[in-house]
């Protein structure tokens, strides 16, 4: 859901440019999410405005493991379309080899943006040498890289990719907030907040993603201990999200209502479409994701769009773009003295809509597309113009 609006984007500009080769649609179509602890399906257009092929190659559950989306198909499909280059979006599965090694096989370039770097887990010494050894060969077949942030553009020239390979294309969400008026994202705001029951003076705190021990939810409430009183009796916790962690983060709740006073709101999952109006409910949101996986944090680029303030573990990826942002604090890993020190600190801000928007314009849409369009326009024959045929 990240990803479609570039295509569709591209293929706006450069009509049939580009030609999708799926090896799943069941985000589509509707799968189990583990995180999410239910069924999901995205509720936007997602397969509309580009040319695209399902090639179906599930093998098992989709994502549960390297071998469960297979290359079937992949030779076939490069045999029909002979596009000029093949960008890939990952290197996770069977499939996404299968298309770098029949890439290769039949001379054609391969790009790749995908959100790989090194901080996001801990590693011992043994398996980062033979992780390092594994992306530098990978990486030697490759001809562009387009990077979504600091940290991804600082695991590419760790792995032996050159300066001149790399563009720039930031991580992004698309933007659902840009066409409102001012007054019409007080009123979403107020809408929102009196469904839940939700004063307007209040300081609403939110999560937004799965309730999972990777995302660390429960850190908000520990929070609330180290809060001055003043602030904690006017805080509102609002829970955005579902996931494994949903029964024991309501028990919490129930405890803090209990000793505070303190309102906590669950609105379950929210889809796509829906997203907007709550955040606009929200004054900051925090992302207290241990060292386990979370290389960017896309709903920090959600909720800065909404105008919120954000406070972030040191392992979010995206901390190392944004964290000299006024209203955008970092905190030690776990630490919920210190993210009630930062929450402080964000709660003196008055509510703006707007205070993101500027520095923003270089996570959009449009500057990631016009980065990958620019880049296909450079005079070397490796390298084509956008009119050219992407698959």
């Amino acid at each position: 859901q990240y990803r479609t609006p570039i295509w569709q984007a591209i293929n706006r500009i450069a009509p049939n440019s580009i030609h999708l080769a799926y090896a799943t649609i069941c985000s589509v179509e509707g799968y189990h999410d583990k995180g999410f602890g239910e069924q999901i399906a995205w509720d936007e257009p997602m397969l509309e405005g580009y040319n695209y092929t399902n090639l179906g190659t599930e093998n098992g559950k989709p994502f549960s493991g390297w071998k469960s989306l297979t290359g079937k198909g992949v030779k076939a499909i490069i045999q029909k379309l002979q596009p000029k280059a093949i960008l890939l979006t990952g290197l996770n599965y069977q499939f996404d080899q299968v298309a770098l090694w029949e890439a290769r096989r039949a001379g054609i370039p391969v790009y790749l943006r995908c959100e790989n770097q090194d901080k996001a887990f801990p590693r011992p010494q043994w398996k980062s040498l033979l992780r390092t050894a594994y992306y530098k060969q990978i990486y030697s077949l490759i001809d562009r890289f387009y990077y979504i942030g600091q940290l991804n553009k600082q695991h590419y020239l760790a792995h032996g990719v050159a300066e001149e390979q790399l563009f720039p294309a930031h991580y992004f969400t698309v933007d659902r907030f840009t066409d409102l008026s001012t007054t019409e994202k007080k009123i979403a705001r107020t809408r929102t907040r009196t469904k839940y029951q939700i004063a307007n003076d209040r300081y609403v705190i939110g999560f937004s993603g799965k309730f999972i021990s990777k995302k660390n939810p429960n850190l908000l409430f520990e929070m609330l201990d180290y809060l001055p009183s003043e602030l904690r009796a006017r805080t509102v916790l609002y829970f955005m999200g579902s996931g494994a962690l949903q029964d024991k983060l309501k028990e919490t709740a129930r405890t803090y209502e209990a000793t505070y006073g303190l309102k906590t709101v669950f609105t379950g999952f929210v889809n796509q479409s829906e997203i907007a109006a709550h955040y606009l409910a929200m004054d900051t949101l925090i992302l207290p994701s241990r060292q386990l996986g979370e290389t960017w944090g896309l709903v920090v680029n959600e909720a800065m769009q909404a105008g919120c303030s954000v406070a972030v573990s040191e392992f979010v990826g995206s901390s190392k773009n944004f964290k000299l942002w006024e209203r955008f604090k970092v905190f030690e890993d776990n630490n919920a003295k210190q993210l009630a020190e930062k929450a402080h600190e964000l709660a003196s801000y008055p509510r703006d809509f707007d205070w993101a928007s500027e520095g923003l314009k270089d996570y959009s849409l449009d500057a990631c597309v016009q980065a990958i369009l620019q880049s296909f326009e450079r005079n070397d024959k490796t390298k084509p113009h956008y009119s050219d045929s992407l698959a």
